[in-house]
């Protein structure tokens, strides 16, 4: 897995010695991974992480759980985290967006926050095979161009995505490798959303 993540890495030039890469970490199975995999790509490419967790008000104590969890893995991994919380409700009804929407705009201001203040140079994202396989169809269902139809880019602008070449399966299976334990999202299993009913019927 992680010779894998960093030959893909390395094709795709996504990081140089010396980068300050600002990962974003939830607490799930999927920035749980990113996370770990990118600690070690780092002992053979020297580069910064400041971990950055954003928290959507959304799911209450449970939200605030995953929050003190990644406070516990950067503690461990001795790495400066950055926590912001943010009314994504309120802030969707405000824009007149969808959750979806309003939380994904939430969490790009909060990276570019967490950039300027720690100079970074990059943005890691946690996305997978998987999730590219969904935005494909998600496009499709919209109707979309020869774009849409590319799915998730590997390297846009700062924004990396390390993880695109593996699978969910495959992060899976690392992380229970290594006994890595991550927090359960509740509401992935339910089809309040547009991307969670294509996940869990398509």
């Amino acid at each position: 897995m992680i010779e894998k993540v960093k030959r893909y890495m390395q094709e795709w030039h996504m990081l140089e010695k010396d980068d300050r890469v600002i990962v974003g970490v939830s607490g799930g199975a999927d920035s749980v991974c990113l996370l770990f995999v990118l600690s070690e790509i780092r002992k053979m490419i020297p580069f910064d992480i400041v971990v950055v967790h954003v928290n959507h008000g959304i799911r209450g104590a449970e939200a605030d759980a995953d929050e003190a969890y990644v406070q516990k893995l950067c503690k461990a991994l001795d790495l400066p985290m950055e926590s912001y919380f943010e009314n994504v409700e309120l802030i969707a009804k405000n824009r007149k967006q969808s959750t979806e929407e309003a939380g994904r705009e939430v969490r790009r201001a909060c990276f570019a926050k967490a950039m300027e203040k720690y100079r970074g140079t990059k943005v890691a994202l946690a996305h997978h095979k998987n999730d590219n396989a969904e935005t494909l169809l998600l496009n499709l269902a919209r109707g979309t161009g020869l774009k849409g139809l590319g799915g998730m880019r590997a390297v846009q602008g700062a924004y990396i995505r390390p993880l695109l070449c593996v699978s969910r399966s495959e992060i899976e299976q690392y992380l229970r490798e290594r006994a890595i334990s991550y927090c359960e999202d509740k509401s992935n299993a339910t089809d309040d959303y547009t991307r969670n009913r294509i996940r869990n019927h398509v």
